[in-house]
């Protein structure tokens, strides 16, 4: 059984790429635009990770933060990766406890093998290979 992603990002090319990518490493990836649509999809599926960009509408520019905060409250053994270009968000990510806070832009392959890490770590299991 794959490890089910849920990918959120405003920019359709962004996140196209993100759920090609990881879907070519042998992940499950499920995306979202916006944070209600994020929203509705973590109450309807069980995900290993998210991965979302900071800043999902010119609104706050934080919605990413908000996801991560919202995901940390329910489901501390879930990853949460935050993707941004606007690094000034750190302070706040590391206070929710994100598993990583990346600028873009980052390559894909470390990406997913950070990732397969992180949902490793939070169950307490050795990480697995990838096959990329």
């Amino acid at each position: 059984m794959s490890e089910r992603l849920l990918v959120i990002d405003d920019n359709d090319g962004v996140r196209e790429v993100l759920r090609s990518h990881l879907a070519g490493m042998g992940f499950a990836v499920d995306v979202a635009a916006t944070l209600t649509e994020a929203a509705t999809q973590l109450a309807l599926t069980p995900y290993s990770a998210v991965i979302s960009d900071v800043s999902l509408t010119e609104e706050t520019g934080k919605e990413g933060l908000a996801i991560a905060a919202f995901v940390r409250a329910l489901w501390d053994e879930m990853p949460v990766v935050i993707l941004t270009g606007a690094p000034a968000s750190a302070p706040a990510a590391a206070r929710i406890g994100v598993d990583a806070f990346l600028h873009k832009p980052v390559s894909l392959v470390w990406l997913g093998d950070l990732i397969r890490e992180r949902i490793a770590d939070r169950r307490g299991e050795p990480a697995t290979a990838t096959a990329s």
